[in-house]
């Protein structure tokens, strides 16, 4: 029961998180929870103002450390990124495989915190949500005499990047740099029980004039900022 619980969780996540749900009136809260009351939560946002969302019909997540060694072909991702040529990855989320497809595609975000440049100021960034296809340390390719060709590391290099080949859809992909600073977080379903005040939280929220309503609520575990 458990399992199917977490299941259906998940798939919930993967609807509301579509790319084309809720269109134009989707927004994202990013700040700390200040307090959960009933179906009402209060969050203080990133800017100094103070949101209040009904969450009573709102899907939950904890956001959770995760690692570059952790994005291995065939994992699904989405990644939000700076840039082009390269793009570059601001922060990598790593799906569970029941939220496979979750948001597939690439398409415009927010400015978010870039914490990979040292500064710590925003930037515009785009979303790429996709399964990862290639991925090559910036380390120095070497040949294989087994194979005549280069070998693909399995680990990104002390200190180094990663590419990754992000395919999605039926023809679409990016390549994308994610440098060894980037914030790598993974997604795990959870319930209400996670809104703790003094939490850190995302929140995808849809506005109806004066009505905030959230879609999800992905609270950072154990202190953590989520970075999307």
């Amino acid at each position: 029961m458990k399992h199917l619980q977490k299941t259906l969780v998940a798939a919930g996540l993967t609807a509301l998180l579509s790319s084309t749900a809720f269109a134009a009136q989707v927004e994202r809260v990013r700040g700390t929870i200040d307090k959960a009351e009933g179906s009402t939560l209060t969050i203080k946002t990133d800017d100094g103002k103070s949101e209040t969302v009904d969450v009573g019909g709102a899907k939950f997540a904890w956001v959770v450390p995760s690692s570059l060694d952790a994005i291995k072909d065939g994992v699904f991702i989405g990644t939000a990124t700076k840039g082009e040529n390269p793009m570059t990855a601001l922060e990598v989320v790593l799906f569970p495989e029941s939220m496979r497809g979750t948001g597939e595609g690439h398409y415009g975000w927010d400015s978010i915190t870039d914490q990979t440049g040292g500064a710590g100021s925003k930037v515009k960034s785009a979303m790429t949500n996709g399964t990862v296809k290639a991925e090559t340390a910036n380390a120095p390719k070497v040949k294989s005499a087994m194979t005549n060709g280069t070998v693909k590391a399995d680990k990104a290099a002390s200190g180094g990047e990663r590419t990754l080949t992000v395919s999605y859809g039926k023809d679409g992909s990016k390549e994308i740099v994610v440098p060894s600073s980037a914030p790598i977080v993974a997604f795990e379903p959870a319930d209400k029980a996670i809104l703790a005040p003094g939490s850190k939280v995302f929140a995808v929220v849809a506005k109806d004039g004066a009505k905030a309503e959230g879609k999800l609520v992905a609270v950072g575990k154990d202190g953590l900022t989520p970075p999307m």
